[in-house]
């Protein structure tokens, strides 16, 4: 199932100093022997006084419009929206009207350097904007400083000013807004400290300000000159080897970068994955206080993010936990920076850019007592079963953090602890396969690594049972077993189905419309179960021997479900209109219509990179109309392009030329509209590709005997009938005894119909088996029998 809701993210408090900071000095006595080093550096921290980047309140602000109680006071007010609090700026919510114009006025004789814009992770994020300055007493002068698109994202956006501005009054012109909202939870503006006293101290002892080696000439009269006991700490547990090896593997790290979610999620018309790639495997606790040694950014901006839990009951009656999309950012300044934590988690470094700029990896240090090493495990670097079951056992929070190449398991410690407390390579493998597989048939092969690296995030909630959205995806804990022991999804369809389902979701917007979305990223479900080997496709029968079993109604006698011979021959039904078996769509119909693109071009080999082809045309050809249908005729339209081929007969069998004025709710409601003159444009732009396609609409690749079939197989129109194009050379029989039809020697054949006159004549029926039942609705006064040949040609069998 999908999802298309959002969750209230808690945004940081920022507490943030540039690299020159002053300290207290205290007296460098030995503590008590039994305390740990990670004890004593806790208790120092709070002693460290850092001279914070200076905030500048404004002293009253001005907005175009606001929602009565949420005017702009509410976003210098020093609260952070957080629960059911409602201290946050928000435009009219019945009527914004854009741009919204948010002035923050000052006394004009402090210099501003920046400004930090937090979201309240919801409607009314900021899009695109303009940032104004004045420096006349009467703000009547504005001038540009720049324009900004922050991408209507959850997180705060922090914006330098090329030069500091002794700013009168800031105006920001807001163009657009999530949900056409503007919304602003707090407006932070600030003075950077320059003071460099003891940066220059600590380098004088420490080859960098990570403070993660010594100088080698460092004696032990150079670390007690230091003017401060946490930082001598430091200094001598890295002289004395003590700082334990495990924890200096997850404190002291290079981090590398990931590229941006919102612009590829855009570019590669997908959901967002996740941020969270760089776990630091740190735990920290609210009101804790840490220190962050930031070394070189090469002007890149970074941050950590603290990601904890939150309530839901939106599948439920009853609330449950579960990981947060995302948590409080707070902004990083190389050198020495010192954070109160706000809220419980753990820490992510946010490292994220455009990768074609060759971005060095940037080194952090966290020093002991900053938070507690719980680890995680990375498969590139940690590499073995062996070592992931020594993580995992020393592992002390809630959640443990499993990176591989494409996926991040971020799943209970103790249900890793129960199911998988030994290994762990299968099961990150299978998933990094998985998710490479359906970014195969994307056609992303050419940004993806080198451009896009960012992982899916997978999480493991305490209740519902598994979903996709935004940033994550997500598996009841309870059924972690079940996706994670090879043997175990291997085991049953679905449990291989059911991810690659909720993955599918994730990269389905390309091909995807409403009536469609519970389908179309079915594709990516079959080619996973087909890539595993063991289970056959799934999806509802082109049509059963019975004409009563064809279509399946509610209570109330409305119809569920259908085959294809019903929906396009009896009922003439258009695709958005095949019947509702779940959120508005017959989606174990419709599946089968891209797994038969599939199967002809790909498997069968007539265009193995076809599916590729489609992707890259409907990103590059996307259409902006709140009409599903014209989507939907798109997607006809590159589907010719992408084969070379005339796909009319292909998509006038799965009702795309139907004309249709109907209200469709699949995750909202649409109004789903084809006309005559859409349709009669539409085949004319695919009469213009030469080769007409072969009927392969009738194409099944289910059998008698395979595993894990769940439908009733037909006995002609196998794919491999599809392959070669072989000619009928058997003399077949065929015969209408009322309403019962029998063939004999049909195996040659890849469908049987009933053709009104002639082979050119309207179709009546069809099947794909040779004993079948004509539904009476079916006029057999001109009917004819005929035998569909693999490469289209019909053959006169009866009438």
């Amino acid at each position: 199932m999908n999802t298309l809701y959002k969750f209230t993210i808690l945004i940081p408090f920022l507490f943030i100093c540039n690299s020159s900071i002053l300290f207290s000095c205290q007296a460098k006595s030995q503590l008590p022997s039994e305390e740990s080093s990670a004890d004593v550096s806790k208790q120092e921290i709070k002693g460290v006084v850092l001279p914070e980047d200076i905030q500048i309140i404004p002293i009253s602000g001005k907005a175009s419009e606001c929602h009565p109680g949420y005017d702009i006071d509410k976003s210098y007010d020093g609260k952070f929206t957080e629960g059911t609090d409602e201290s946050h700026y928000h435009s009219s919510w019945s009527n914004t009207t854009f741009p919204v114009t948010l002035e923050y006025f000052f006394k004009g004789d402090t210099e501003i350097n920046y400004f930090i814009y937090y979201t309240r992770s919801g409607n009314g994020n900021f899009g695109e904007v303009e940032v104004y300055t004045s420096t006349d007493s009467g703000r009547k002068n504005y001038t540009l400083q720049g324009t900004y698109d922050f991408k209507m994202k959850n997180d705060p956006s922090k914006i330098v000013f090329k030069k500091g501005v002794k700013a009168t009054g800031i105006k920001f012109v807001v163009k657009s807004g999530l949900g056409n909202f503007v919304s602003c939870d707090e407006m932070h503006f600030f003075q950077k400290n320059t003071d460099k006293t003891l940066e220059s101290k600590l380098l004088g002892v420490f080859k960098d300000i990570t403070c993660s080696e010594l100088k080698p000439d460092a004696t032990d009269k150079d670390i007690n000159k230091l003017p401060s006991n946490y930082f001598v700490r430091i200094a001598e547990a890295l002289k004395n080897n003590s700082y334990d090896e495990w924890e200096k593997e997850f404190r002291i790290r290079k981090y590398n970068a990931y590229s941006d979610i919102n612009e590829w999620a855009e570019k590669l018309m997908t959901k967002h994955y996740s941020s969270l790639d760089n776990l630091t495997g740190i735990a920290v606790e609210k009101d804790d206080e840490i220190i962050v040694l930031v070394g070189d950014t090469y002007g890149r901006e970074v941050s950590l993010q603290c990601v904890g839990e939150e309530k839901t009951n939106f599948w439920e009656a009853n609330e449950y936990v579960q990981t947060a999309a995302s948590g409080d950012v707070y902004y990083l300044e190389p050198g020495i920076n010192k954070i109160k934590i706000r809220n419980k988690g753990q820490l992510f470094v946010m490292y994220n850019c455009d990768l074609t700029s060759n971005p060095k990896p940037i080194k952090i240090h966290i020093p002991l007592g900053s938070g507690t090493v719980s680890g995680f495990f990375d498969l590139k670097e940690h590499k073995t079963d062996a070592k992931y079951a020594e993580l995992l056992s020393k592992a002390t929070d809630k959640y443990f953090g499993v990176r591989g190449d494409k996926i991040i398991f971020y799943f209970h410690r103790d249900k890793l602890r129960e199911f998988v407390k030994d290994e762990i390579l299968s099961a990150i493998g299978l998933w990094d396969n998985i998710i490479g597989w359906e970014q195969e048939l994307m056609g992303i092969e050419d940004v993806r690594p080198a451009q896009v690296n960012n992982h899916l995030f997978a999480i493991s909630p305490e209740g519902a049972y598994m979903w996709a959205s935004d940033y994550r995806i997500a598996f009841v804990y309870t059924y972690l077993q079940n996706i994670l022991l090879y043997d175990n999804v291997m085991s049953a369809k679905d449990n291989a189905w059911g991810p690659a389902h909720e993955i599918g979701h994730i990269h389905q917007l390309a091909i995807d419309w409403p009536s469609s979305t519970e389908s179309s990223n079915n594709l990516f479900s079959n080619f996973i179960l087909y890539k595993l080997g063991k289970y056959c496709s799934r999806g509802t029968e082109l049509n059963l021997p019975k004409a009563d079993d064809n279509r399946t109604t509610d209570t109330n006698g409305n119809i569920t479900s259908m085959t294809l011979s019903e929906a396009h021959c009896v009922l003439n039904r258009a695709w958005c209109n095949f019947g509702s078996n779940y959120q508005g769509e017959n989606t174990e119909l419709h599946m089968r219509m891209n797994w038969q693109l599939w199967n002809y071009y790909h498997r069968c080999g007539h265009k193995p990179d076809f599916w590729q082809k489609l992707f890259k045309l409907m990103r590059e050809h996307r259409t902006s109309s709140i009409n599903p249908g014209d989507k939907q005729l798109l997607f006809a339209r590159m589907a010719c392009e992408a084969a070379q081929e005339d796909l009319t007969e292909f998509f006038e069998m799965w009702g795309f030329f139907v004309p249709v004025n109907t209200q469709i709710d699949q995750y909202g409601s649409y109004q789903y509209i084809v006309t005559d003159d859409m349709i009669k444009e539409t085949r004319q732009a695919m009469a213009k590709y030469p080769k007409k396609a072969k009927p392969f609409y009738y194409l099944e690749d289910r059998k008698a005997g395979d595993e894990g079939l769940d439908t009733t197989p037909p006995n002609v129109g196998y794919y491999t009938q599809f392959q070669t194009l072989k000619p009928i050379t058997k003399d077949i029989d065929g015969h209408i005894n009322g309403r019962e039809v029998s063939i004999t020697n049909g195996d040659e054949a890849v469908a049987f119909e009933l053709r009104e006159k002639d082979a050119n004549g309207k179709l009546l029926y069809f099947s794909t088996f040779t004993k079948f039942e004509i539904p009476l609705s079916v006029s057999l006064t001109y009917a004819k029998l005929y035998a569909v040949q693999a490469d289209g040609k019909r053959i006169l069998l009866a009438g």
